[in-house]
């Protein structure tokens, strides 16, 4: 029986997020796709609340952004 008290969110990723996910997916080997994207998600947000941090420019649509040569 499927749990209905829980959201659904379909994933569609970008190239550049899965670019992320496949370097995620090095750092932390023993996490399944879902608790990756949980931990990238979790993760943003508090980067994205804290002050001193910039998120990367990503522009236009986003087919077309490319993750940063420092996050490869």
């Amino acid at each position: 029986m499927p749990k209905t008290d829980r959201v659904r969110v379909d994933y569609l990723p970008c190239p550049a997020a899965v670019a992320a996910l496949k370097a995620a997916q090095s750092h932390y080997p023993e996490n399944s796709t879902q608790a990756l994207i949980d931990r990238l998600v979790i993760t943003g947000l508090s980067a994205l609340v804290q002050s001193h941090w910039q998120p990367p420019r990503l522009w236009g649509k986003r087919d077309r952004w490319k993750l940063p040569a420092n996050l490869l």
